[in-house]
């Protein structure tokens, strides 16, 4: 089943939206520490973030140009930090990211979904 913009652009809400919920009640430094105690939720918020990086890779270029606030490549690029480098992920300069580009990510990703028609 071929995936649309719709399908993408709800892949990413959903995935943002999990990150922001896995961090919600935490401050840097309990981020930081994610991965010596919480590896789950480490790992889960990297795999979220896998999951918008390979979804923005995805969608077409118009949807991307609509936004210029959003750094798309940035978080395309993103994806192939968290796929390639296991463990050796900055979480220090991953925070600004999660606390101040994901919310204007989910914003943009609501509008483009708002404007698409239904049918893709």
């Amino acid at each position: 089943m071929t995936r649309d913009p719709r399908d993408r652009l709800t892949d990413i809400h959903i995935a943002a939206s999990d990150i922001l919920g896995f961090v919600d009640g935490l401050d840097e430094d309990a981020f930081v520490a994610l991965p010596q105690r919480d590896r789950r939720t480490y790992r889960a918020i990297k795999n979220a973030l896998a999951e918008i990086g390979e979804a923005i890779k995805a969608l077409p270029a118009d949807i991307l140009a609509g936004h210029r606030e959003i750094d798309w490549r940035g978080f395309a690029g993103l994806r192939d930090i968290v796929a390639h480098q296991y463990f050796g992920l900055e979480l220090p300069l991953l925070w600004p990211t999660i606390t101040d580009e994901l919310p204007l990510l989910i914003a943009a990703v609501e509008a483009e979904i708002a404007r698409l028609p239904e049918d893709g």
